[in-house]
């Protein structure tokens, strides 16, 4: 029987917590005050509203020999003080526990990411087309030896993917693997993996169910300075409407800590995926700003596309300059003629800067870019964001934030055009 979409998040919260005997919790609560000149982000009849926020955040960890376990969560309510929309809770989860059932052979995982996306990704990200996702994944996975520095390992999963008013992206999914794992040294290793999955969608009406297969090998290492994971290989997919597909399987993923202050990163894909399987691996886009919930920038549907992307990072931390940034572009296209008009090339930019005026006094500035070119129709749409902020932080648990944003979005037509402009007061609480 499937597990319950809507309690899956809390299910996996409480299989953490409840085996957990040395575990770390810490979280913070916050209540804010938001004003926005244009919260429904129109082109033509902007309304100004103001928000009651307050909102929840918590990192729950574990490192035990029965229960490993990272769970982040945030949660909060939007009171829309003038009624310009239902008030409202908003949710993102990200977490992974796993249960050791019989010690280096047995262990159960549960893993669950929520998250808050674009009910339709070419319109804007007005309350009213936003729509809570999850993905829920749990099974087993066995371990046995296979030589003196060879471990073999089975996994079986049930996958659950729900999404609040996308029907047709709702499926359940299993998936099994076979993987060997070859240990060099004590920072490299080899693997040499085989998976097979079976996808069925609850409504069937625009996506055949398949079944997917896929061989790679794998490469990791991991030294002081530099951290290196590396999979090449092959994927074929089977629709059940007859249809098949093959397609190279390369991920990349490369972080150099060039000294103590200075990361750089590289990230090069090319596969094919669906939403399901990509929010799996990250909900958040470049984000609103302010810290709280972002807005993912999936295309939600249960269409198969092909993904072409690279990526670059890096970031630096001094005594009072904190830097992150980050750059991509990526190729996706899809496998179905009925879904070509999502088809689009994506390029995204992404910096926050922040210096300490004083040891308990951040200044920060931050701005966001994200340009998508739709290949059918001709359209290309371009948001950004930037804005700056200020926090302190009072004594060791209090502190308070205030932000200030401006939000843009340009289309070739004009009328998903828009400007937002918004600031936000917050008074912060950690533990």
């Amino acid at each position: 029987m499937r597990i319950d979409r809507v309690l899956a998040p809390a299910f996996l919260i409480l299989t953490a917590s409840s085996a957990a005997l040395a575990a770390r919790l810490d979280y913070t609560a916050e209540i804010g005050y938001l004003h926005s000149d244009n919260i429904n982000l129109s082109a033509v009849d902007p309304v100004a509203e103001n928000l009651l926020i307050p909102q929840l955040a918590f990192r729950f960890s574990e490192d035990g020999s029965i229960v490993r376990a990272q769970v982040n969560g945030l949660v909060e309510y939007r009171d829309y003080l003038g009624g310009a929309f239902g008030n409202e809770f908003r949710g993102t989860l990200d977490g992974v526990v796993d249960w050791t059932l019989i010690p280096e052979r047995l262990k159960w995982s549960f893993a669950d990411s929520l998250g808050l996306n674009p009910i339709n990704l070419r319109l804007p990200d007005s309350p009213d087309n936003l729509q809570q996702t999850n993905v829920f994944s749990t099974g087993p996975t066995l371990q046995f030896r296979l030589g003196q520095s060879t471990m073999g390992q089975a996994e079986l999963r049930y996958t659950d993917s729900y999404a609040q008013t996308t029907d047709e992206f709702n499926s359940g999914r299993l998936s099994a693997a076979l993987r060997a794992l070859k240990d060099l040294d004590s920072t490299r290793r080899l693997s040499a993996n085989l998976e097979a999955s079976k996808i069925n969608y609850d409504n069937n009406s625009q996506q055949s169910d398949y079944t997917r297969y896929a061989g790679y090998a794998g490469y990791t290492q991991k030294l002081s300075q530099l951290d290196l994971d590396v999979a090449l290989g092959y994927s074929h997919f089977d629709f059940d409407r007859g249809e098949h597909i093959n397609a190279a399987l390369i991920r990349a993923n490369l972080n150099w800590r060039a000294s103590a202050q200075n990361t750089f990163g590289l990230g090069v894909y090319r596969d094919i995926s669906d939403a399901a399987t990509s929010l799996a691996i990250s909900n958040a886009d470049i984000g609103n700003g302010f810290g709280g919930i972002s807005i993912g920038g999936a295309a939600i549907s249960p269409d198969v596309y092909k993904n072409h992307r690279i990526e670059g990072r890096y970031a630096l931390e001094t005594v009072r300059i904190s830097l992150i940034s980050a750059v991509s572009f990526g190729t996706i296209r899809y496998i179905s003629d009925s879904a070509i008009d999502s088809d689009r090339n994506e390029l995204e930019g992404r910096v926050d800067l922040a210096y300490k005026l004083r040891p308990n006094l951040t200044l920060g500035v931050l701005a966001g870019i994200i340009r998508r070119d739709y290949q059918v129709g001709n359209v290309d749409t371009r948001d950004t964001l930037f804005g700056a902020y200020l926090r302190q932080q009072m004594s060791r648990h209090w502190g308070w934030r205030v932000d200030i944003a401006r939000n843009e979005r340009k289309d070739q037509t004009d009328a998903l055009s828009y400007h937002e402009s918004s600031a936000y007061v917050r008074l912060i609480y950690s533990r």
